[in-house]
């Protein structure tokens, strides 16, 4: 390489050069939509929060990822998803309860998302949004990043390509229009991971596995 020369690299953007999502190329939804997560395929890698830390601000920091994983021992090691559901207008607690008029966080009806203006927000210092939304979706990361940061869906210029959608390896995040009320997804993760405990491990927390010869009597031993 000559002298002054500057190695020509390319950024590798996942998803890039498809039109739909995911693996399967899946048709984009149109209009409203969110990323839909699904927690029982969550193996918290963490992949997503650097796709979106990257596409974002350059950097592989999970503190700047718009999506967050939560991991938990309850009593079997668990990870969770948290993004926002882009909720619907009567639903929005983070934007009535900016004190700000108009609100500093609100959803953009045309880009079809949750949109912050970053330069009004009052930050962590207020923190209202965060306290309000039921799931703790809004993050803030002080000081160079101190206002709301919630999922935008990665839009640019009116094309909409969640990376963490295409970026998780084990196809636990899905980008959707709403198929059904998002109570579920407006709760936060520590319920979430409270319910996931019920089915991976139904045996109240309280109990103890039983051992086969204390229910079934004897042992093959005993039989000898």
């Amino acid at each position: 390489m000559a002298e002054g020369e500057k190695l020509k690299t390319k950024t590798l953007v996942p998803g890039e050069g498809k039109a739909g999502w995911g693996a399967e190329d899946m048709p984009n939804p149109s209009g409203t939509a969110l990323i839909q997560a699904r927690w029982e395929l969550c193996i918290g890698c963490g992949i997503c929060e650097i796709a979106c830390s990257v596409f974002h601000h350059g950097v592989i920091n999970r503190e700047l990822s718009r999506i967050r994983v939560y991991r938990y021992h309850l009593p079997l090691p668990k990870s969770v998803q948290n993004v926002c559901c882009q909720c619907s207008e009567q639903e929005r607690e983070c934007e009535k309860a900016c004190p700000l008029d108009p609100p500093v966080i609100h959803y953009d009806k045309g880009a079809f998302h949750m949109v912050v203006d970053e330069k009004r927000c009052l930050g962590a210092k207020c923190g209202k949004c965060l306290k309000a939304c039921p799931a703790g979706v809004p993050r803030f990361y002080p000081p160079d990043h101190n206002y709301a940061m919630v999922c935008d869906l990665c839009e640019r210029e009116g094309v909409r390509k969640p990376q963490c959608v295409e970026a998780c390896p084990h196809f636990a995040l899905e980008f959707m229009a709403p198929q059904f009320p998002q109570h579920l997804e407006r709760i936060h993760p520590d319920e979430k991971a409270e319910y996931l405990s019920k089915r991976l491990y139904p045996l109240p927390k309280d109990k103890v596995q039983r051992a086969p010869e204390d229910v079934w009597g004897g042992t093959h031993d005993d039989e000898v």
